[in-house]
């Protein structure tokens, strides 16, 4: 109880003393008058950022560099709960279906985009308010047509269409003013490279077309007043007073955050770049804005079970987050949501045994002898001072075992021994990695490569991972601003919906 006492003293009493020392000197200022609602709104979805994915990264922050997160601080507002997701007819939800049911406040089949379970169009929260005059804005480190942006925004039959298909939707009406992203390839005409059209895309992000068509939509999107950006200059450039912009920085997916100097990216836009562009240009519209961002990347770090590159794209949302609780906190008529659609990968730190652990003498004179192995604060640094991802690390090894062992060695620090780096990179006669057990739960035969590298890297990390797949675990939904205190508690996951949507109709009412 002592041990209590004073803590409490210390924690507490020179704020009180602060506060006795200004009421003596000066009246208390009135109290700000908060909005009734929103008339701008920005939901961060965090594309796998389950349960687990948060907590890594606010174990990582606290433990290692003894600070708090964004999503932490946001978390402690305590307008903070958890989504089900749920899709439609089934407790595992793709994120199609996920995006959709956020989107429009209705369950949705999975792979389907923007439409009810019965195939019909359901309108999104990105189209209702642009009816009502407010900007909008997708941002992505995936594609810009993939399945979170692709369900605020479009109504397609299945995610898996074409991009061409998914990427002509999206353009159509040129109704979202603010696209930023990866994709580039549905856009180039047939037969040509994407950095034909968008110069700045570096030559490892560079693709050929997907289009099967001549049709140039970069000039159709000039036409209807889009400034386009293909690299960090030409995005702020563009972002400088510009109220519609189209910034694309890959043929495909952005890199991890971890491979951008690997990759010789380093003139691609963050995340954090991104956020900013994006709420620069839709603060330019007086009604107000939704905003939609995504860390895609979160997700394939998980299909692939890279904790590494999964902490380092979770820090990277994390800012991106401090940038619109930073704009939040000088337009309180901003209400901001973070939120995960699913979990993947099943992520977890264990403990195990990994030989005899040596005795420690405590100041007290007791001998402590743990009969396990447990993770510590070192094994969250393991993660964090990784360098290049699973998938890179293993491109440039080949099947070449002493190979393999160097650029683990480089790019994380860990040694492997020869007959684990054999194991890592066994491969049945049609050239699939692992075995049966690893394939059926990581379909992917890139992701499976990686994740063997995983298991046999588990002994440094102490990191294990139960599928590469999406799991139906809850994700922690919390938020900052009007409205959020309706986030509190348990929920589907359209419930999101009805936050944004009563606060906007609240706010632009005024």
């Amino acid at each position: 109880m002592k041990r209590i006492a004073r803590h409490t003293v210390l924690v507490f009493l020179p704020p009180l003393l602060s506060m006795m020392l200004i009421v003596g000197c000066s009246p208390a200022p009135a109290p700000e008058q908060q909005p009734n609602g929103a008339r701008k709104v920005i939901l961060f979805i965090g594309d796998g950022f389950g349960a687990t994915q948060v907590s890594l990264g606010i174990q990582y922050a606290r433990l290692v560099e003894h600070r708090e997160l964004n999503i932490d601080a946001i978390m402690q507002d305590g307008n903070t709960g958890y989504s089900l997701t749920i899709a439609f007819g089934n407790i595992v939800t793709d994120s199609a279906a996920a995006a959709t049911q956020m989107a429009t406040g209705q369950l949705a089949r999975n792979d389907m985009l923007g439409l009810d379970p019965d195939g019909y169009p359901l309108e999104t929260i990105l189209e209702w308010a642009d009816k009502r005059g407010l900007g909008t804005g997708l941002v992505t480190n995936a594609r810009i047509t993939h399945a979170t942006p692709g369900g605020f925004a479009l109504h397609q039959s299945s995610r898996y269409n074409s991009e061409t298909a998914l990427m002509d939707d999206l353009l159509q009406d040129g109704d979202v003013d603010v696209l930023l992203g990866g994709g580039a390839r549905a856009l180039a005409p047939a037969g040509s490279w994407v950095s034909e059209m968008l110069p700045g895309i570096p030559g490892d992000l560079d693709g050929e077309s997907e289009r099967e068509d001549a049709r140039y939509r970069v000039e159709d999107l000039e036409d209807m007043g889009y400034a386009v950006a293909s690299d960090s200059s030409s995005l702020r450039e563009a972002a400088s007073g510009a109220t519609k912009v189209l910034g694309l920085f890959s043929a495909s997916a952005m890199p991890y955050v971890i491979d951008r100097q690997n990759l010789s990216a380093e003139g691609v836009p963050t995340l954090v770049e991104m956020t900013t562009a994006a709420i620069d240009v839709l603060s330019r519209h007086d009604e107000g804005f939704f905003m939609l961002v995504e860390g895609g990347s979160i997700d394939y770090a998980g299909h692939a079970n890279d904790a590494g590159a999964m902490l380092h794209e979770i820090l990277e949302l994390d800012e991106a987050v401090g940038v619109a609780l930073e704009f939040q906190k000088d337009n309180p008529d901003t209400l901001v949501i973070v939120t995960g659609d699913h979990g993947t990968g099943g992520f977890a730190f264990t403990d195990g045994y990994f030989g005899p652990i040596p005795d420690q003498l405590l100041d007290s004179g007791v001998v402590y002898q743990p009969e396990w192995s447990y993770p510590t604060t070192e094994h969250l640094e393991i993660l964090f001072r990784q360098s290049a991802s699973y998938s890179y690390i293993l491109e440039q090894a080949g099947l070449d075992p002493e190979r393999l062992i160097e650029q683990v060695r480089t790019h994380t620090g860990l040694e492997m021994t020869l007959d684990e780096a054999r194991a890592a990179l066994v491969r049945d006669k049609d050239g699939q990695p692992g075995t049966e057990d690893f394939r059926r739960y990581r379909d992917d035969p890139d992701d499976a490569a990686s994740a063997l590298l995983a298991h046999h890297l588990s002994r440094h990390s102490f990191v294990v991972w139960s599928t590469g797949e999406h799991t139906s675990d809850p994700v922690p939904t919390y938020g900052r601003g009007p409205g959020a205190e309706k986030l509190r508690g348990i929920y589907p996951n359209t419930h999101v919906y009805s936050v944004m949507r009563e606060s906007l109709e609240a706010g632009i009412d005024q």
